[in-house]
């Protein structure tokens, strides 16, 4: 069935083209945001306040409603491909790999995810599980990324990125939608949502989304037994308390089932050592947010949020980890004092888990502990020369009882020749707090098996850090150049160069063959420690060209070089260069959007990524295609063939948790969506 999807979506697309262009005359006009709008986007990220993106001094790219919507993406993870400096690796169906900058992994360390300023960034694996943050694409306003450190504006563990999810306010999503979409991966993939007036100062919606997913193919055939299914509902509320006052209420509780198939090392299973097993992970939790701006009669901003998480994190016949999160955060912008435009604020949080293991290969000894962080921050934007050069230095002091206290300052230059050119700069520091794995997590990586006596065998475990690990440190040297041509075309390139100190490793400890009499086999320990360095070069591009009314392009690419140093000794040598090679060196996407009259759309996604030696991943192509056809003003029909390119595809190997491999077949879907 596979093979067949790319011939069967272009002759639907070919024959619903034909019949319907006669409807187009009553259908509306697809709006299309143009170059000056984009431009002018309010960005927030950066720098926690309302900027135009001309005059942002970071590596920023926007994705917008209208890009989500005719990329044919089906979630939220790959959507974010769309960004240069962004690699997104399905590891299956219903699983994602999402980083900035290098260091991709199922679960990237160095990239801060924020759903309207709520962390979603985990404390047990220093990651975001992708599969739990399948919302529904319809409510996103934008997708503000922010390549390179942003540690003042958002804390440690902004180290090569931030991303922000900010969700569409109440009042633009009144009334009601219906999406559905069927294919060859989803067999069900369904969004409703109902908005509605709160009196005259207030709106609400309440939605929900559902998604059932088939299981993949396994690389030597059959299935990968990834099946998997999702659940989310949830509100969001927004009032005008006052004048000047803005309130805003969100929360949702979602639930993630999911197949896998475990490889742990098992020293009592010879010849192969390997203890393979299905499982079944589960994902639970809840969130409740509030948040208020407030601007002042002279002119200065306050702004107060505060948000509850829980979550529970249960890989059956392994581990299960319930968490509870409390954070509160404040900031003020104050009136304008004469050149400066200054911001302060503080974040308070606290974290409490308790992890339960039932596996032999894998163990927390310290089963419950508590996360507290404490942090003050600022940053002043000083203008030396009115509508021409401005300079910003700022800081953020952050405490946490897991690696103490973190300085990460940050020094920026924007300077603005004309009005059709920004060249910036930035020097940075950042921060990535050790997680609750690296802390005290043990697991058996390895088995040797034995060789001539009196070789025993011997499994190698990994952790036993004692709470010893230290924060890992980057510093970042950042170039930009923005340039506007015309009303119709831009272009936007970023140089690069990040160097990480203290980065988590291991070094190899003693034998221990007490062990061989009581249990059958000797220990050794792959004790954490800080102390790999690495350096990460690159340069990325965007551009955006309006090549005629109806068609447009926009393509990016990202060069990226990495070079790794360890301790010396065999495992953190090991360990430096799997880094280094997880790195691809080019990634490539060209999208192109092309309006046929009124009524419908014809979209296409081309991507490249070049080889992964790491996991010896051949470079690849791949090209998705998005036809669109609204029925009347209500109902729009739309047609998406993913994965054109090949049958199936390995896109990346599962490197934390030790799932089993699966390729990414050619599929496609149908979608139906009804607004009332």
């Amino acid at each position: 069935m596979g093979a067949s999807w790319g011939r069967w979506v272009l002759i639907s697309a070919t024959a619903v083209m034909s019949s319907g262009q006669a409807m187009a005359d009553t259908a509306l006009p697809v709006p299309d945001m143009s170059l000056e709008d984009l431009v002018n986007t309010e960005i927030t990220s950066a720098s926690r306040k309302s900027q135009n993106q001309q005059h942002v001094a970071a590596a920023v790219f926007v994705i917008t409603q209208e890009d989500i919507a005719r990329s044919g993406a089906r979630n939220l993870a790959d959507v974010l491909a769309m960004a240069p400096g962004i690699e997104v690796a399905r590891l299956g169906n219903g699983r994602w790999a999402v980083s900035a900058r290098g260091f991709n992994g199922r679960f990237a360390n160095k990239l801060q995810v924020l759903k309207d300023g709520r962390s979603v960034y985990s404390p047990l694996f220093s990651g975001v599980a992708w599969e739990a943050e399948d919302m529904a694409l319809e409510d996103i306003e934008r997708i503000e990324i922010i390549r390179g450190p942003n540690a003042v504006a958002w804390g440690s563990n902004a180290v090569n990125g931030t991303i922000n999810i900010i969700t569409r306010k109440a009042r633009d999503t009144q009334g009601g939608l219906i999406a559905v979409e069927a294919g060859s991966e989803d067999r069900a993939n369904v969004t409703a949502r109902y908005g509605f007036a709160l009196g005259d100062r207030g709106s609400m919606r309440i939605y929900g989304k559902g998604v059932d997913r088939r299981s993949g193919d396994a690389p030597g055939g059959g299935r990968a037994h990834d099946e998997s299914d999702f659940g989310m509902a949830g509100f969001r509320a927004d009032f005008l308390a006052e004048p000047g006052q803005r309130v805003m209420l969100s929360g949702d509780v979602y639930r993630q089932h999911g197949d896998d198939v475990y490889q742990f090392a098992d020293p009592q299973r010879p010849p192969s050592y390997v203890n393979t097993f299905s499982s079944r992970l589960h994902l639970h939790g809840a969130h409740l947010q509030g948040r208020l701006d407030a601007l002042q009669d002279d002119g200065s901003e306050i702004s107060l949020q505060a948000y509850f998480n829980q979550t529970e994190v249960n890989a059956e016949s392994a581990a299960r980890e319930r968490r509870r999160t409390v954070d509160l955060d404040a900031q003020y912008r104050f009136a304008p004092l004469g050149r400066h435009d200054l911001i302060v604020g503080v974040n308070l949080r606290h974290s409490r888990d308790r992890i339960t293991t039932s596996s032999p290969y894998l163990s927390f000894p310290q089963g419950e502990r508590d996360f507290r962080l404490a942090s003050l921050f600022f940053n002043d934007e000083i203008t030396l020369v009115p509508d021409k050069f401005r300079v910003t230095v700022g800081a953020r002091l952050e405490n946490n009882n897991f690696s103490g206290t973190a300085f990460q300052p940050t020094a920026r230059f924007l300077w603005t020749p004309d009005a059709q050119q920004t060249v910036w700069g930035a020097l940075s520091g950042a921060t990535r707090t050790p997680s609750r794995a690296d802390m005290d997590a043990r697991i058996v990586v390895a088995v040797v098996p034995p060789g001539p006596q009196p070789f025993p065998i011997q499994a190698i475990y990994q952790g036993d850090g004692g709470g010893r690990v230290k924060a890992e440190r980057m510093e970042a040297a950042e170039l930009g150049y923005r340039r506007r041509f015309n009303p119709n075309y831009s272009f936007d390139a970023t140089a690069f160069v990040h160097r990480y100190r203290d980065g988590i490793s291991m070094v190899t400890g003693s034998l221990d063959l007490s062990t061989v009499f009581t249990q059958g086999y000797a220990q050794q320990f792959v004790t954490t420690v800080n102390g790999q360095h690495t350096r990460i070069q690159g340069l990325e591009f965007a551009a955006f060209a309006q090549i005629t009314p109806t068609w447009r392009l926009q393509p990016s690419y990202t060069w990226q070089y990495a070079v790794a140093e360890g301790l010396g000794d065999i495992s953190s040598e090991a360990l430096a260069q799997r880094d280094e090679d997880r790195v691809p060196r080019h990634l490539f996407s060209l999208r192109s959007q092309h309006n046929l009259g009124n009524s419908q759309q014809l979209d296409f996604w081309f991507k490249y990524k070049s080889r992964i030696e790491a996991f010896s991943i051949p470079g690849r192509a791949n090209l998705d295609i998005r036809y669109a056809w609204k029925l009347d003003r209500n109902l729009e029909l739309s047609v998406v063939g993913q994965n054109l390119l090949h049958e199936r595809v390995l896109e990346y190997v599962p490197d934390y948790l030790p799932s089993a491999l699966v390729k990414i077949a050619r599929g496609g879907y149908v979608r139906l969506e009804h607004r009332f």
